[in-house]
C-alpha cells in the first residue's frame, strides 16, 4: 500500500470507521512516521512496552478499544498524558474510565466530521438550487414551446379559414 504523507500527518478524522487490522496498520504507519520507538511511545501513552509490542506486532488484531485507546491518542496528535487508571479501582471504575476516555477520543474527531458534513450540505444546496433553477428555464422554455406552436396552429387555422 503506498504511503500518503498528508493522510498519515492529519487527524485522521476516520480513524474509527477502520477496521482492526486497518486501525493497527494505521498505528504502525502513524508511528514509523512520527519517528517514535515503542519505547517513547510507552512513555508518552503510559502503556507497557511490551504491551505496544504485542499490538503492533503483525498478528494482532482483535483487542478492546480501552487497550488501544491511549495509543491512539499519543499517535493522533493529543498532548497531554492520559493517566492509567489505578490499578486498586474497582472494576467498575476502570469501566467508567475507558467509556471516558474513548468518549474523548471520539470527540475530538467528530468536529472534523461535523465540518465535513456542513461542507456537504453545502454542496448539496448548491446542487438544488441549480436543479431548481435548471428546471424553471426548462419549464419556461416548454411553456415558450407551447405557446408558440398554439400559435403556429392558430395561424394555420386562420389562413384555412381564409381560403
Amino acid at each position: 500500500m503506498e504511503t500518503d504523507y498528508n493522510v498519515l500527518n492529519s487527524n485522521m478524522p476516520n480513524i474509527m470507521s477502520l477496521n482492526s487490522s486497518d486501525l493497527i496498520e494505521w498505528m504502525r504507519r502513524r508511528k514509523k512516521f512520527l519517528g517514535l520507538t515503542n519505547a517513547k511511545l510507552s512513555e508518552l501513552s503510559n502503556v507497557p512496552e511490551g504491551t505496544i509490542d504485542r499490538i503492533l506486532s503483525q498478528h494482532y488484531t482483535e483487542f478492546r478499544y480501552s487497550s488501544i485507546q491511549p495509543l491512539m491518542a499519543v499517535l493522533i496528535g493529543l498532548q497531554e498524558k492520559i493517566p492509567a487508571p489505578n490499578p486498586n479501582d474497582s472494576d467498575q471504575n476502570s469501566y467508567y474510565y475507558d467509556t471516558i476516555e474513548g468518549y474523548k477520543l471520539a470527540l475530538e474527531n467528530k468536529n472534523h466530521q461535523i465540518e465535513e458534513m456542513k461542507t456537504a450540505i453545502e454542496k448539496l444546496t448548491n446542487e438544488v438550487a441549480f436543479l431548481k433553477n435548471a428546471y424553471e428555464d426548462r419549464t419556461k422554455m416548454l411553456q415558450e414551446s407551447i405557446n408558440h406552436r398554439k400559435w403556429m396552429e392558430k395561424l394555420i387555422d386562420d389562413l384555412r379559414d381564409a381560403k
